[in-house]
């Protein structure tokens, strides 16, 4: 694996909200970073991170072994209440990964901006899996800003909610990745109004890029906050009306998207975060993007993607 001593800017690779808060120095170690005084970061090697829910019916601590054995780094999880996150944290620190992140849930996001108790009780909830990061050293809990494709209006109810919740992470040292998704006027509000937290970060999927956001340059506005990736493939937006049936998560080069373009938007960002692929082994509803993959199981996907992986981090 490639070995190389970095220094960066604090652009990418970000240290926790607390640490960039109150300027701690830590002690650099090997695949790790290192925070200064100066608001430099220098790291060892470049990772290469995956997410666990991939595909298969398998124990957390099966999945895990499987990704490391591929030659993975870390890795990141979905979250929900009952989530088993101590036993990914314990299986985590066996196989010597890196816990990259925490998926926030997602599915009823979209109430965050409507009236009622029920918005109020999914940021009660969001807190939650904020508070599980923290507890779990988990330095990054990924947020979908939306969900949805028939609505285009952010109003100010919503920004306050994602302020309080920004507040929660801030003094926990936790970053909240907002991630470009469809409604991206939401994800604009949030970043345009809330930057100012220390903890108000972006993550980038590529994907959804290509899909969602019909191939806009989403690293041209918020690449300068930058805090993770979901680096995947598909085949952009197919019929007449975008759906999620499009985000289909490919494996890098399987697809339409431009991987020299992306390799080099994230070095003129100079984020030097680990890389982190989300990736499925089997088709949406009615697709078949994933035919190829058919014929594999858990071991042989997890070792493709790596292959495949390797192969984007030798472009940057």
């Amino acid at each position: 694996r490639r070995q190389r001593q970095m220094c960066i800017r604090d652009s990418g690779g970000f240290p926790s909200a607390e640490a960039e808060r109150k300027g701690l120095t830590t002690a650099a170690k090997p695949g790790r970073m290192g925070f200064s005084q100066k608001g430099r970061i220098c790291m060892r090697d470049k990772r290469l991170c995956v997410n666990d829910s991939f595909g298969f019916d398998l124990p957390v601590s099966e999945r895990l072994r499987l990704i490391r054995r591929a030659g993975f780094d870390g890795f990141f999880s979905d979250w929900k209440p009952d989530a088993p996150i101590d036993e990914y944290a314990r299986a985590a620190a066996r196989e010597g990964l890196v816990y990259q992140s925490i998926h926030a849930p997602f599915s009823k996001v979209s109430t965050v901006w409507d009236e009622g108790e029920a918005g109020d009780e999914y940021v009660r909830m969001l807190e939650d899996c904020v508070q599980c990061c923290a507890d779990h050293g988990v330095p990054l809990a990924v947020i979908h800003p939306f969900i949805g494709f028939d609505r285009h209006e952010p109003n100010a109810l919503g920004v306050e909610r994602f302020d309080r919740l920004l507040r929660f992470a801030d003094t926990r040292g936790v970053l909240l990745g907002f991630e470009n998704v469809e409604g991206e006027e939401y994800l604009a509000r949030v970043m345009g109004e809330l930057s100012h937290h220390p903890s108000c970060r972006f993550v980038w999927d590529t994907g959804h890029e290509l899909c969602y956001n019909g191939a806009k340059d989403m690293m041209a506005l918020y690449g300068d906050r930058l805090a993770g990736t979901h680096l995947n493939d598909n085949m952009g937006v197919t019929g007449s009306e975008i759906t999620w049936h499009d985000d289909s998560h490919m494996l890098p080069f399987d697809g339409i998207a431009d991987w020299p373009d992306i390799a080099r938007r994230l070095h003129e960002h100079r984020f030097e975060g680990p890389l982190t692929f989300e990736l499925i082994s089997y088709n949406r509803p009615g697709r078949h993007t994933h035919d190829a993959y058919a014929g594999w199981d858990a071991a042989e996907f997890l070792r493709q993607a790596h292959a495949r992986a390797e192969r984007f981090a030798a472009l940057i």
